[in-house]
C-alpha cells in the first residue's frame, strides 16, 4: 500500500488503539490479516455475544449485591468480574473481538443505584432497630436489654441462682394522690423513677419493675457476681440518701410528711419471664424476694429508713457502705410477717441535717 500519512491530511482512522491513525496504516493491517486469514471477528455474533453480555452482567452484580452485603459477597462479586475480564480476554486472544465498555456501562449504573438503595434501606433499618433498643432499654431492666439483644432466648426457661433483692417505696403516698391530682403525681414519680434509675444503673443493678410508688432491684441479672450483695447494699444507702433529699426538695412532699423505706436481701431466686405471647416481663421469686418485700414493714415499724438482712451485710463484707456512713444497728433476730421463721436484721438511718 502507498499512500500519505501528511499530519493534518485527514486520511486518518479512529481505532480502539489510536484515535488518529493513519489510513494507509488501516488499509495495509487490514490486508495483511486477510491474507493471513488471522483478522479480528467483529460480526453479528460477537455483537449478539455483546448484547448477551450486557444484560447478564447487571443482572448477576444486582442478584450478588442483593444476596449478601458481607466481604464473602464482594468477594464473590470482584471474583465475578475478574472471570468476565478473563473471558475477554481469552475471546482477544482468539480472534474474536468482544465489546468491554458495553458490558460495563450497562452493568456498573444499576449495580451501584441498586448499591446505594440498600444502603439507604440498610441505614433506615439500622435507625430503626436502634430506636426499638433504646426503647428497650427504657422499659426493660438497665443492662438487661443489651443481654435480651445479643440472647432472645434468655430465660426463656427459669433459672436457679443467688441474686441481692431491693425494694424501695415511699410511705403515704396513697393520700397525696388523692389530694394533687394524676397529673402532679405523674410528676412526683417520674422525678422519682428517675432518681431510682440513676442509682441503679451507676452501681450496675437491673430495675426489673416499678410498683405503684416504688420499685424492685436486683443485682445479679443477667449473671450473678461476687460483689452483688455490696453493689445492693451501697445502692440502698445511696437511694435512701438521694430520696431524702428529694422528698425534703418538694414542698408538697415535705409538707405532708412523706416517707420512705427500704429493704435488702440476698439468696436463691428464681428468675423467669412472665406473661404470655408478646407480653413478657423479666422478673425474680421465691423467698428471698418475699423477705426483702417484708424488711421494708421492719424499717418503718422501727423507725428507720433501711432494713437490710444479715446474711447480705456479711455477704458485701466489713467494708459495706452502711457500715461506714449513717446509723446501723443490730443484728436482731426478727419474725416477719408471713413467715414461721425469724432471720436476722439490721436497721439503718442516715444522718439527717
Amino acid at each position: 500500500m502507498i499512500g500519505a500519512t501528511v499530519t493534518g491530511g485527514g486520511d486518518v482512522f479512529p481505532t480502539p488503539f489510536d484515535p488518529i491513525l493513519p489510513g494507509v496504516e488501516v488499509m495495509s493491517t487490514a490486508i495483511t490479516h486477510l491474507i493471513a486469514g488471522d483478522g479480528m471477528v467483529r460480526d453479528s455474533r460477537t455483537r449478539q455475544a455483546d448484547a448477551g453480555i450486557a444484560i447478564a452482567l447487571p443482572v448477576l452484580l444486582v442478584a450478588l449485591v442483593a444476596w449478601s452485603r458481607s466481604a464473602l459477597g464482594f468477594v464473590i462479586i470482584s471474583l465475578a468480574v475478574i472471570v468476565w475480564a478473563m473471558l475477554n480476554l481469552a475471546a482477544f486472544a482468539n480472534g474474536y473481538w468482544l465489546s468491554a465498555a458495553l458490558p460495563i456501562a450497562a452493568a456498573l449504573p444499576p449495580a451501584v443505584i441498586f448499591g446505594a438503595a440498600e444502603l439507604w434501606r440498610d441505614r433506615g433499618r439500622a435507625r430503626h432497630f436502634a430506636d426499638q433498643s433504646e426503647r428497650l432499654q427504657r422499659i426493660e431492666a438497665p443492662g438487661l436489654g443489651e443481654w435480651l439483644a445479643r440472647d432472645p432466648a434468655f430465660l426463656a426457661e427459669p433459672v436457679r441462682q443467688n441474686a441481692s433483692v431491693v425494694f424501695i417505696d415511699l410511705s403515704g403516698f396513697t393520700g397525696l394522690s388523692e389530694a394533687v391530682g394524676p397529673a402532679a403525681v405523674r410528676e412526683i414519680l417520674s422525678s422519682f423513677f428517675e432518681l431510682i434509675d440513676e442509682e441503679v444503673r451507676l452501681l450496675g443493678g437491673a430495675i426489673t419493675s416499678f410498683m405503684g410508688d416504688g420499685a424492685m432491684i436486683l443485682f445479679g441479672l443477667p449473671e450473678p457476681a461476687a460483689d452483688d450483695a455490696a453493689r445492693a447494699a451501697a445502692c440502698a444507702v445511696r437511694l435512701a440518701d438521694r430520696t431524702r433529699l428529694f422528698l425534703a426538695g418538694h414542698p408538697e412532699l415535705r409538707r405532708r410528711k412523706i416517707g420512705f423505706k427500704l429493704g435488702a436481701h440476698c439468696g436463691p431466686i428464681v428468675a423467669s419471664r412472665l406473661g404470655s405471647g408478646d407480653r413478657q416481663q423479666i422478673t425474680a421469686t421465691g423467698d428471698t424476694v418475699n423477705v426483702a418485700q417484708r424488711l421494708m414493714e421492719v424499717a418503718a415499724s422501727r423507725g428507720a429508713e433501711l432494713a437490710l438482712s444479715a446474711s447480705l451485710l456479711d455477704a458485701a463484707g466489713p467494708d459495706a457502705v452502711p457500715s461506714q456512713a449513717g446509723r446501723l444497728t443490730g443484728p436482731v433476730e426478727t419474725k416477719l410477717r408471713g413467715r414461721s421463721g425469724s432471720i436476722a436484721i439490721y436497721t439503718w438511718r442516715g444522718e439527717t441535717l
